[in-house]
């Protein structure tokens, strides 16, 4: 006989493991009391399926206060593509590193990059953001938690 306990790992591991890339798909709100530094022009990222891949789309605010919205498509094919988005004239290349984790690296002119890791949590409905800018010797680490919206 099985103790309930050990029966509710084992339906906890089952359930992990059939999470997939497409958990993340969807519009996800920052949450800055978990985040490490505030997203305050930031009002939610999106994850669209793309008959090539993904699209990537950042919904903020400028700084008069206007909703902009910023998309790219992620190929995942790891290939560099032009890209001109918010502050970053460029490129973009991003891949599956797993199942649960995709990463998206920008080149942009002046030398800024960029690199962004999107990780399912083992929390339902959270996705994890890690951003990594280096610019002129600076680095400057980043966590963003995400709620599904």
């Amino acid at each position: 006989m099985i103790m309930p306990n050990v029966r509710i790992a084992l339906l906890a591991l089952y359930w992990v493991s059939l999470s997939s890339a497409s958990d993340a798909l969807g519009v996800w709100r920052v949450n800055p009391a978990r985040s490490t530094m505030r997203y305050s022009n930031i009002a939610a990222i999106g994850f669209q399926p793309h008959a090539k891949g993904e699209v990537f789309t950042l919904y903020r605010f400028d700084d008069n206060g206007r909703a902009t919205t910023s998309s790219t498509i992620l190929y995942f094919d790891g290939r560099d593509r032009d890209l001109e988005d918010f502050g970053c004239r460029g490129t973009q290349s991003s891949w599956r590193v797993d199942e649960g984790t995709v990463e998206i690296a920008r080149n942009c002119a002046g030398g800024q990059r960029i690199r962004l890791i999107r990780r399912l949590s083992p929390r339902y409905n959270e996705l994890i953001l890690e951003i990594t800018e280096e610019a002129k010797g600076d680095r400057i680490d980043r966590r963003m938690v995400l709620e599904r919206e």
